[in-house]
């Protein structure tokens, strides 16, 4: 399952590869371990993304910014985009 950032117009990243696929939702299985990503979480059979960059680390995931592990089981990753 995929999902969108809601405050993009899909029309005009669809036909920018790169970009496309940098706000489309990856498998969590695929997340890689050297960059800031955003997350999604299912919670109460709702999913929804965390409001901060994560990093992935061995055995688990970590908060990028204050580098502290957090528990949690993402079902989706994409790359972390700052909001405005």
């Amino acid at each position: 399952m995929y999902f969108f950032l809601r405050f993009y117009d899909f029309d005009q990243i669809a036909g920018q590869s790169a970009l496309y696929k940098a706000f489309m939702w990856q498998p969590i299985s695929s997340a890689p371990f050297d960059r800031d990503l955003e997350l999604a979480v299912v919670d109460k059979d709702e999913h929804h993304a965390l409001v901060f960059p994560c990093r992935r680390i061995a055995g688990g995931w970590m908060n990028a910014g204050s580098k502290k592990r957090i528990d949690v089981s993402p079902t989706h990753w994409r790359e972390w985009v700052e909001k405005p």
